[in-house]
């Protein structure tokens, strides 16, 4: 995302990012020295969404898939896709992450709100990132094998539209997508992956 984001405004980046806090001696493993930096990283993750020139890119593809109320049951129409631009999940990112400097704890969101910072940061002042520095630099305490997640209760408001009330994939096309018995190498744990594994009438 940070790549995309600096392709995207080129070198007006530069005149986007806040850094009215960081000196040469800033260390970014400790929260203390941290959390007066969110003012700065607020102003410059809603500069990015707000600038008018900004042409968004898709980023993420997220799959979406119905079932008939809270049952384990699909719906007739149960599956589709949702994309993601790369400012889009900028703005979702900002509304999740607590950029109070009042916070008493970095969250994951709040964590990957200031990944994305230090690394158009970098690419600002360096003309490059080390993300897997940043990455195990900023972990304040948290295991690094994923940046967030986040439940459907929280997405729905940015996702909400007409076309995703009726997705346009048939339950009955399912064994069109997955093929050659792969739905025996799912993982009942996983409730989507349960409601197929314990489908096999979709696969007949």
């Amino acid at each position: 995302m940070a790549c995309s984001i600096a392709e995207n405004f080129g070198q007006n980046l530069n005149e986007l990012i806040v850094a009215s806090e960081i000196s040469g001696e800033t260390d970014w493993s400790d929260p203390k020295q941290v959390i007066p930096l969110f003012n700065d990283i607020s102003i410059t993750l809603n500069n990015l969404c707000r600038n008018e020139t900004a042409i968004q890119k898709p980023f993420l593809i997220q799959p979406v898939w119905k079932t008939i109320g809270k049952s384990p049951r699909l719906a007739e129409n149960c599956l589709d896709v949702f994309v993601w631009s790369d400012l889009a999940f900028v703005r979702f990112i900002l509304s999740i992450a607590d950029l109070s400097e009042n916070c008493l704890k970095i969250t994951r969101p709040t964590r990957t709100a200031i990944w994305l910072y230090k690394m158009l940061l970098d690419i600002c002042q360096n003309g490059k990132f080390n993300h897997e520095q940043i990455i195990d630099t900023c972990s304040f305490n948290t295991k690094n094998d994923k940046a967030f997640s986040s439940s459907g209760q929280i997405t729905n408001p940015f996702m909400k539209s007409t076309r995703l009330e009726t997705p346009i994939i048939l339950k009955s096309e399912i064994k069109k997508i997955i093929l050659g018995g792969g739905q025996e190498l799912l993982s009942p744990e996983r409730r989507f992956d349960a409601i197929l594994y314990n489908s096999p009438e979709l696969f007949l």
